[in-house]
């Protein structure tokens, strides 16, 4: 008479090895296997690391909410390499790598694995953090926000690190840019009052050069346009200006508003863009003085 009771925990025993089985699989699986699932991507300018408690409960819960597979910040402040682990921990994610301790440093938090992590900070205000992840080059940056003849330089030492990467890499560049680009020059060209403002600005301010020969200055990211290399956004926003900084949380002035927080692909992931936008809500109005964008590539 104990033969079904039987019956019924083998079969439940059966259904219990087969989940763990499959848990064990999942969890063994190998990131070059993963790059083959597609990829969702946030960048964001995180403004000097998140530092009230406040800004920190909403980005935990934007995190939470998108589910990304990889986190590319900028503006990791007051972090160390073992705090910042232990944050990325927190947000369920059990990879991170911070490019520096001091200052206004990027970071790399991932579900994957970040391999071949190169640090550079050499010649860069800020620097930028290169690494391999599930298959992907990875470029996170943050160039000087006060010369356009000095984020050129940087940019150049960009390009030469790309330029060193394998033919054909699956190559993803994003980050804080501080520079406009050519394709949003009928946006910002026929604004002659952002032009004139920009001039009175750096007038008195020897440290700002931002203008270009008395005009809006496009040759820092005319460097990645050259190289062949898209971007994300503009790709799926052929005919529109959107702005990527402020936020509210700078007083509002129609004239600050910019496009400088990229994410661009090399050729091989152009046609792998699955869909790209920024995130704009009462949220992300209170969160940092950018506003985050979020990059899926398909399978």
């Amino acid at each position: 008479m104990f033969f079904q009771p039987i019956k019924v925990i083998q079969k439940w025993l059966c259904l219990l090895l087969c989940s763990l089985f499959s848990i064990a699989v999942y969890a063994s699986e190998k990131p070059q296997a993963r790059k083959n699932k597609g990829l969702k991507i946030l960048s964001y300018n995180i403004l000097e690391g998140l530092k009230d408690k406040e800004k920190k409960a909403l980005f935990v819960k934007l995190v939470d909410s998108l589910q990304a597979d990889i986190l590319t910040l900028q503006e990791c402040n007051h972090f160390t390499h073992e705090t910042f682990l232990k944050f990325a921990q927190e947000l369920s994610y059990p990879y991170a790598v911070l490019l520096k301790e001091k200052g206004y440093p990027t970071g790399i938090i991932s579900k994957y694995p970040i391999e071949h992590v190169q640090r550079i900070t050499e010649g860069f205000l800020h620097g930028y953090l290169a690494a391999e992840i599930a298959g992907y080059q990875f470029v996170n940056l943050h160039l000087n926000p006060f010369m356009y003849a000095k984020r050129n330089a940087e940019m150049e030492a960009v390009i030469g690190y790309l330029d060193q990467l394998p033919k054909n890499s699956k190559t993803i560049i994003m980050g804080d840019f501080n520079s406009l680009s050519p394709q949003d020059s009928s946006y910002y060209n026929p604004n002659k009052q952002k032009l004139n403002k920009l001039i009175a600005h750096e007038a008195t301010r020897a440290h700002i050069r931002n203008v270009n020969n008395g005009g809006f200055d496009y040759s820092v990211i005319s460097q990645l346009i050259n190289k062949g290399y898209t971007d994300a956004w503009k790709y799926k926003n052929k005919d529109r200006f959107e702005k990527s900084a402020p936020s509210p949380v700078v007083k509002y002035d129609p004239d600050n508003d910019v496009r400088i927080d990229y994410i661009w692909v090399s050729a091989p992931l152009k046609s792998k863009i699955k869909s790209v936008f920024m995130i704009k809500n009462e949220n992300t109005d209170i969160i940092s003085d950018h506003y985050p964008q979020v990059l899926t590539l398909k399978k």
